[in-house]
C-alpha cells in the first residue's frame, strides 16, 4: 500500500511539475492565464485576477479594454444601410445553437431573429426600486420573447435590479437621470433602426429613438466587425442584440459559468451575429443577468444561484400587435399555440 500511494504521489508532483512549465512558460499557458484574468475582470470579482500571476501591467490593460472599448456612433456613418421592411407578417425564428472548441471551452445558447424592429420595446419593472424577473416583466407586458437589457448597480454580486445604469428610454420616455451625459447604448428609433454607440439620453431623443438601454462592448457597426483579439473579456455568459439590413432584430444569449456551458467570448458572440447578417449589433448586460424567455417558459439557464433568474430593471421585448400574423418556429419546428401574448 505504501509503495501505491508512493507512486501516487511521484505521479502528482511531476504533473504539478509539468503543469506548472505549461502555464508560466509557454505562449500556450500565458493565452489560457490571460483568458481566465479577463473572465474575472468582467464579473463583480475583479480581486481575484491577481491569482493568475500575471503582471500588473497586463492586468491593468485588460482591465481598461474593459471599460473604454473602442467605439464608433452608428448613426453617423449608416447611410441608409438598414432599410425596415415592415409588415403584418411577423416572422419569429428560435435556434439552439452550441459550440465546442475543446474540453475547457464550449458554450450552449440560443437566438431568436424577428423580422419586424416595430415589435421590439424596451419594458421596465414596475418597482420603484427593484428589479422583476424576466419571466415577470416580460408576461405582463404580454410579451412573446424577452432578453434582459440594462446594467445595473450590482455591489458584490448582490444588486436587486433597482438601480439602472447607463442610458435608459422607454416610449420615448428618457429614465434615466442624467440626461446629458454620454454612455455606451444601443436604441431603436421610431422608423425601427437599431442605433448603437456612445450618446446622452437627449441626443438620442432628438435623433428619434423610442427604446434604449445601455451596456457595452459594440459588436458591430454599420457592417463593420469592432473586436480585436478575442474581445477581451474572458469567457463567459453573453447577451447581445443586433439588427440585419432588412431591419430584422436578433437576440442572442449564451449560457455560462456551468459544467454544461463555460461561456462565449466577445468575439464568439461577434461572429455569429455577423454570420446570421447582423449590420450591428451590441452587447447588453452578461454574467449572471444573462436570461431569454420565450413563449412562457425562461429557455436560457442563468449563472445566478440556484440558476434563479435574477431581478432586472428592465427587458428587450418582443410585443406582437392585433392584426399581426405570426410565423414561429423552434429549430425548425411551427410553434402554433402561444402563452398570454393577447392576440
Amino acid at each position: 500500500m505504501k509503495k501505491f500511494f508512493g507512486i501516487v504521489g511521484v505521479f502528482i508532483l511531476v504533473w504539478a511539475i509539468l503543469s506548472g512549465i505549461f502555464m508560466f512558460f509557454t505562449d500556450s499557458g500565458y493565452r489560457l492565464r490571460a483568458m481566465a484574468a479577463e473572465t474575472i475582470l468582467s464579473s463583480q470579482h475583479r480581486q481575484w485576477a491577481k491569482y493568475t500571476f500575471l503582471p500588473q501591467s497586463d492586468l491593468d490593460a485588460m482591465l481598461e479594454n474593459i471599460n473604454n472599448p473602442n467605439y464608433v456612433n452608428s448613426a453617423s456613418g449608416s447611410g441608409g444601410l438598414v432599410n425596415v421592411k415592415s409588415d403584418k407578417d411577423l416572422y419569429v425564428h428560435v435556434e439552439s445553437i452550441e459550440s465546442y472548441t475543446n474540453p475547457t471551452h464550449y458554450y450552449k445558447g440560443k437566438v431568436i431573429t424577428i423580422s419586424n424592429p416595430n415589435r421590439v420595446k424596451l419594458v421596465s419593472s414596475k418597482l420603484s426600486d427593484h428589479g422583476e424577473q424576466i419571466n415577470v416583466i416580460a408576461k405582463r407586458a404580454k410579451a412573446l420573447a424577452a432578453i434582459n437589457a440594462s446594467g445595473f448597480v450590482d455591489l458584490d454580486g448582490h444588486g436587486n435590479g433597482g438601480a439602472s445604469t447607463g442610458v435608459v428610454i422607454e416610449d420615448g420616455v428618457i429614465k434615466s437621470p442624467n440626461k446629458n451625459t454620454k454612455e455606451f447604448v444601443a436604441g431603436i428609433t421610431k422608423n425601427g433602426v437599431m442605433i448603437t454607440g456612445k450618446y446622452s439620453a437627449n441626443e438620442l431623443v432628438k435623433l428619434g429613438v423610442q427604446y434604449a438601454a445601455g451596456f457595452k462592448p459594440q459588436l458591430i457597426v454599420n457592417g463593420q466587425k469592432m473586436v480585436d483579439g478575442d474581445g477581451g473579456w474572458g469567457w463567459g455568459p453573453r447577451t447581445a442584440i443586433g439588427q440585419k439590413a432588412d431591419g430584422s432584430i436578433i437576440f442572442v444569449v449564451i449560457d455560462g459559468r456551468q459544467t454544461r456551458s463555460v461561456g462565449a467570448s466577445i468575439k464568439e458572440v461577434q461572429d455569429l451575429l455577423y454570420e446570421r447578417g447582423a449590420v450591428n449589433a451590441m452587447c447588453m448586460d452578461g454574467g449572471s443577468s444573462s436570461s431569454m424567455y420565450f413563449n412562457g417558459d425562461n429557455i436560457t439557464i442563468p449563472s445566478s444561484r440556484n440558476n434563479i433568474p435574477r431581478y432586472l430593471p428592465n427587458i428587450w421585448a418582443l410585443i406582437p400587435q392585433a392584426g399581426d400574423t405570426l410565423h414561429v418556429d423552434v429549430d425548425g419546428e411551427k410553434v402554433i399555440s402561444f402563452e398570454g401574448i393577447g392576440l
